[in-house]
């Protein structure tokens, strides 16, 4: 067998990475990826989120939330959410990250970029000015925004009134 026939024998064919606006039907899928994704940052026991949860927010009247699935010959390998918000300064809208996850064994392989520039689309028809997101510490995988040309903002920093605090600022307020 020559050289050329053995390396086409033993070349193998990567399923294309597609992306998808998600339905109704892959509300199970987004609550997985959800639970995966805060499993693998090590806060599993943070994510409250239930089906009924996803129905309403991602599909039901009064839509809070947009989700694309990104998939690997026909199966979800990845998940991205996002929003759209104002930013004040630009004065025009932006899109934010809320999660981007990529399934373990699909990582490397262009899913998360897929789902990234498929976000970039979205923005531009949007008419946004921009893209952002937040990411934890702990993200061994932070490079990767670095890389598509997000900006860290060091001016910047993050903080969020969960419900108890929620609770606690509006006793304040007697």
């Amino acid at each position: 067998m020559s050289d050329t026939a053995r390396s086409s024998s033993a070349r193998v064919i990567q399923p294309s990475v597609t992306v998808r606006s998600a339905e109704p039907p892959d509300a199970e899928t987004i609550l997985l990826m959800i639970k995966a994704l805060a499993a693998s940052q090590g806060v599993g026991n943070r994510v409250h989120a239930t089906l009924d949860h996803i129905r309403r927010d991602f599909f039901g009247h009064g839509k809070r939330i947009d989700a694309l699935i990104g998939e690997r010959g026909g199966v979800p390998a990845g998940l991205a959410l996002f929003q759209e918000i104002y930013t004040t300064w630009d004065a025009e809208p932006a899109l934010m990250v809320n999660d981007l996850f990529v399934d373990e064994a699909a990582r490397g392989l262009g899913v998360g970029l897929a789902l990234m520039q498929a976000i970039a689309r979205t923005a531009k028809t949007r008419g946004c000015a921009s893209v952002q997101l937040n990411v934890i510490h702990a993200n061994r995988n932070a490079t990767f925004f670095d890389q598509l040309g997000f900006v860290h903002q060091e001016d910047l920093l993050s903080y969020r009134l969960d419900a108890n605090g929620l609770f606690k600022m509006l006793e304040m307020a007697g």
